[in-house]
């Protein structure tokens, strides 16, 4: 589903990665993990076509990522970062808004799959109805994932989706993402998380 091949990303005279490559089969479950700074989220990003590479490419299904193709394969991908913004006051307006990020215009809001997501990560669904600011970072995390998952894309990639939760919460998110697995979705997430890593089929360690 994932093809890294030979890439090397250079911000000015620092080198993030050289000459590295991987593959993630499709319905894999992988996390990129390693050191602070050792370019997890830059790799991560460089899937969707967000990091541009010195060299090397990247296929997403078959099909090289490049400028023409970056649109295309981006409607079948889903990218959630560690941290969104969005200026809205209260949760629901950012489910609306974080579904405008998927870029597909035509998304009927389920509400019933909606609260189903919400309640298997482990949210109640009056948490809609609250302030952003009552509630915390990781719980409106989890409301950007069980609104993006509402796109049904083939290819789910998540920046550190469980770095500011207790072990409680970063369980529901493990369970979650498993089952998505099993919908036959094509998972990568970073995570510095040995928990987290533990429960993915495919580890990339990154020095």
């Amino acid at each position: 589903m994932l093809a890294v091949d030979d890439i090397s990303i250079r911000f000015g005279n620092e080198c993030v990665l050289e000459h590295f490559s991987c593959q993630v089969k499709k319905g894999d479950f992988a996390c990129i993990t390693g050191v602070s700074g050792c370019g997890k989220s830059s790799l991560l990003k460089a899937l969707i076509g967000l990091t541009p590479l010195v060299e090397g490419e990247i296929r997403v299904g078959g099909c090289i990522l490049n400028e023409k193709t970056c649109n295309i394969i981006r409607k079948e991908t889903m990218y959630l970062p560690q941290e969104l913004s969005f200026p809205s006051e209260t949760v629901d307006e950012l489910v609306v808004q974080t579904l405008r990020i998927g870029k597909v215009k035509d998304v009927q809001l389920s509400k019933s799959l909606l609260r189903s997501n919400l309640h298997k990560l482990g949210l109640e669904e009056e948490l809609l109805s609250k302030c952003i600011s009552e509630i915390s970072g990781g719980q409106r995390q989890r409301v950007m994932l069980a609104t993006l998952a509402l796109l049904n894309k083939d290819i789910w990639l998540l920046d550190e989706p469980t770095a500011a939760l207790d072990e409680v919460s970063r369980d529901y998110v493990i369970e979650f993402l498993l089952e998505q697995q099993s919908f036959g979705k094509t998972i990568v997430a970073v995570s510095h998380d040995a928990c987290f890593a533990s429960h993915c089929s495919t580890v990339i360690q990154l020095n």
